[in-house]
Parts: structure tokens; sequence; C-alpha cells
């Protein structure tokens, strides 16, 4: 990881290569000729939009490799491309797949598809590996070691899951996204850097906000189990996540926004925060809640975090009179579900004894998923431990509980030793942004997975604070260094 804030050299007029466009449009027309002329063999329309969905993801990797002012200004844009790319995945092709057994055959086609897309994810990284081998420099050093030691216990006890091969298919994504990670920080070399990433995080979870959503108000939920009305039928697809999702949306927006620049980001944190209270997840709402008001409270703003608790009140009594949020509250209080946060209580219970049968090396990497199917009896067939910490617990034992809280407690660490001595107002606020996202991620892991198991956006968000706060901490240092050196002279 670098520890000097150089600036980047301008040099040379952006341009495009005539191999990159020559590769892109090859790859379009082969696409679709095989669309025109194969047509009865592409029967399966699921086929058809993972060719076309792959086209695209890797057309936008193959500019960025060729569009440029220099080789490593496109290899900084292939990266973060990636980036994006990983994070979106999730939600490109959305599914629910209901086991029976440990098969992997009675898995989605949908999940197959989302691989697919790591493929292409793992072919641009090697082309900037390939351009700077010395990328893969400090992976196990420094404060992200114990990132990519998570990742290797998790591959390694994805041998002894009850299906290996679905596990070991999410632990490759963790150990891709932990180098991903880990070349987006060689990349950052200033704190715009640092934005750029933030920016292009912004962009991803937008995506995986804005796409459920639509789907949401277009498809009715089959089981229509939310309400008696048309409206309320038309079900907020998995409302904790998408409140969750929402509310840490909000604080990334306010984490890159600063008086002088865009406004855009405090539009999409206005709209991210109205999605995060009409979701009706409760976990993100609180969440949501309580991040905010530490946001404004950790740079001793008494007016702006009063505003905020004003507005969260208005959100709330709007959203209950207006959705069907009031309705669902309803329900949820009649069955006498806040003693036991859902029955995520039972849960606890239920699976501690299964985890001390093997508390050192757990049973495996994302077991958790099949916890359900190797015990029909688990309260309301859960198919993961509703809590971050007993699913690294039971998936990778003490081994993974330990790397994980190792994690945490660096990030923590190193936001508040900014927070504290740092002498850069701009440092200071990424810092208090990163410090307010990390309580978000927390209060949410406590009664979600929300990381430690499949690494979807929320556990990569956790994985990409471990460089965040190391920068920052980093640029902190410098900083007091050059004032001292200069006050010195």
């Amino acid at each position: 990881m670098s520890s000097a804030i150089t600036q980047i050299q301008s040099a040379g007029k952006w341009r495009i290569r005539g191999t990159t466009i020559a590769l892109v449009v090859s790859v379009a027309v082969a696409t679709a000729i095989l669309l025109s002329f194969a047509g009865d063999f592409l029967i399966d329309s699921d086929v058809t939009v993972v060719m076309l969905v792959s086209l695209v993801f890797f057309a936008m990797l193959a500019f960025a490799a060729g569009y440029g002012r220099d080789r490593a200004q496109s290899s900084k844009w292939l990266i973060l491309i990636i980036w994006w790319g990983l994070l979106a995945s999730e939600e490109v092709f959305s599914y629910r797949s209901t086991l029976s057994s440990t098969s992997s055959s009675d898995f989605a086609s949908e999940a197959y598809a989302q691989g697919f897309l790591w493929v292409i994810a793992l072919l641009g990284l090697l082309v900037v590996l390939v351009r700077s081998p010395q990328q893969l420099r400090g992976l196990f050093q420094g404060d992200y070691k114990w990132v990519s030691w998570i990742a290797v216990a998790s591959i390694l006890s994805s041998v002894y899951s009850p299906n290996p091969a679905f596990s070991l298919a999410w632990a490759f994504k963790l150990g891709l996204i932990v180098v991903v990670v880990h070349v987006c920080a060689r990349e950052m070399t200033e704190i715009e850097d640092m934005r750029k990433f933030l920016y292009v995080t912004i962009f991803a979870f937008v995506f995986l906000t804005v796409l459920p959503t639509l789907r949401s108000l277009f498809e009715a939920d089959p089981l229509g189990d939310y309400g008696s009305r048309d409206l309320e039928q038309r079900f907020r697809e998995a409302p904790t996540e998408l409140s969750a999702i929402a509310g840490l949306l909000v604080l990334l927006c306010l984490m890159v926004y600063s008086r002088g620049r865009r406004r855009w980001p405090l539009a999409i944190a206005a709209l991210s925060f109205i999605l995060m209270v009409v979701a009706g997840g409760k976990t993100g709402i609180v969440a949501g809640f309580i991040s905010g008001l530490l946001f404004y409270a950790l740079q001793r703003r008494v007016k702006a975090a009063l505003g905020f608790a004003a507005v969260m009140l208005i959100a709330m009594v709007l959203a209950l009179e207006f959705t069907p949020l009031a309705a669902y509250m309803q329900n949820y209080s009649r069955l006498e579900q806040f003693s036991s946060f859902t029955g995520r209580t039972g849960l606890w219970q239920f699976v501690l004894p299964y985890i001390l049968q093997r508390p050192i090396l757990g049973h495996g990497f994302n077991s958790s998923r099949f916890i359900a199917v190797l015990h029909p009896d688990t309260p309301f067939s859960s198919a993961h431990m509703h809590n971050s910490l007993l699913e690294a617990f039971y998936d990778n034992g003490l081994i993974g509980l330990g790397l994980l809280l190792m994690i945490l407690f660096v990030i923590g660490r190193n936001l508040y030793r900014v927070m504290r001595s740092t002498e850069s107002e701009e440092v200071r606020y990424l810092a208090v942004g990163g410090m307010a996202a990390l309580v978000n991620l927390f209060i949410n892991g406590m009664f979600n997975s929300t990381f430690g198991g499949r690494p979807d956006a929320s556990y990569m968000m956790l994985i990409a604070l471990v460089v965040i706060s190391s920068h920052l901490l980093q640029m902190s240092q410098n900083v007091r260094e050059s004032r001292t050196l200069a006050a010195s002279v």
C-alpha cells in the first residue's frame, strides 16, 4: 500500500486505441450474428440476457483498458470498473432459490449467470496484473493482512462445507474482491483517487437500490402477505436488505459531498433516504437513523443533527400514513415479534449447539446456507444466522470470527486516530463519514448476515473501509509531518 501522496502527471490527450475499437466491434458483430442465426438454440431467454449483460460488461472493461492519457490511468479506470461490476453483479440477475438438499443442481440458473460475470471480472483483473504485477505486493502486510487471511480461511474451509462447489464459488468471489480492493488501494495516491473510488461505489449502490425497487413496482408479491390491497401486494424485495443498502448509500453520498462541489450527491442521498424508510426494513431504518445522527454529531454540528432527526421523524410519519408500512408494523406488533427480534433470538439459541460442535474450524464457508436443509426444525427455515458474528463463527469457527473482529477493530482504530489528530478538515470529514458507515454496517450486521458470510455489497463495503481508513490515517500523518517540517523551516 502506497504511503506517499503524489500528484498524477497529465500527459497527452485522451484517446481510444484502434485495437480496443476493433476488439469491441468484433465481439458485438459476433454476438449479433449468433443471436440472429442461433435463435433455435437460444430458447431460454436467460441465456440471451447473460450474453447481452456480459457483452456490456466486457465492452466497459475493453474501453477502460484502452481509454486514457497513459497506461497507468487506463489501469486505474479498469480496476474501478471491475469493482463496480462485482458490486452490481448481485442485482444483474436477481434470484431466490429454494433448497431441498445440498445438491448444486437445486440452484437457480441466474446463480450461474452471476458467476459468469465474476469470470469476466477475473479476466479484466488479469489484464491489470499482467501490466503491473507489483500491484500484488503487500497483500499480506499491514492492516489489509486480516482481510487477505479471512479470504484464505474461507477458501480452505469451503472444502469441508456441506456443498463444497457452492462454497468454493462464493469463496472465489471473495478472493477476487480481496485482490481487486487491494489493487484499488495501490492506485490511491491522493485524496481525489479515494473520491473516485467512492463515486464508483455510489453508482453501484444506486444500481443496487433502483433495480429491486423497479422490480417490486412492476412485479406483485406472489404471496400477497404484505397487505390485502393491490398496492400493498406489491412487495418491496428483501426490505431488510434494501433499507440497509439505501441507508448506507445515504452516508456515502454525505461522505463525498462538500460545499463548492456538485450537488448530485445530496439529490441521491435524499432519494435513498426516502427509499430507506419506505422499504420498511426495521434494522436498516434504525441503523440509518443512528449513523446519520452520528455523522453530524462527530462534526459537532448540533443543528444539523437536530435537523436530520426532524426529517427522519417527518419521513416516518408520512410513510406510516401513506404507505403500507403502517399495516405491516401493526401486524408485526400483533405477532409480538419485537421482543424476539422477529424470531432471531430463537434462531441464535437453536444454532449455538451446532456452532460449539466445531468451534475452531467451523462447518465451512457459507455452510449456513444449508442449516435448514440439514436441520429441518430450524426456526423459520433460515438460510443464514441473522447475525454477522455468528455467521463467521458458524462458517469459519473461532479463526474466522477472530479475523473478522480484527477487521472491525483496525477500521475503527484508524478512523478514530484520524478524527482525533488530523489537521486536514477534508481528511477528517472523510473519516467521520467512514466511521458513520462502519456503525451502520455493524448495527445491520447484528441482526443480519451483512458481513462474514456471502460477499455481497455490504461485506464488500466493509473490506473497502479497511483500505479507506488506512489511507486516511497515512494522509493524516503526511499532513502533520509536512506542517511540522514547514514550521521548523
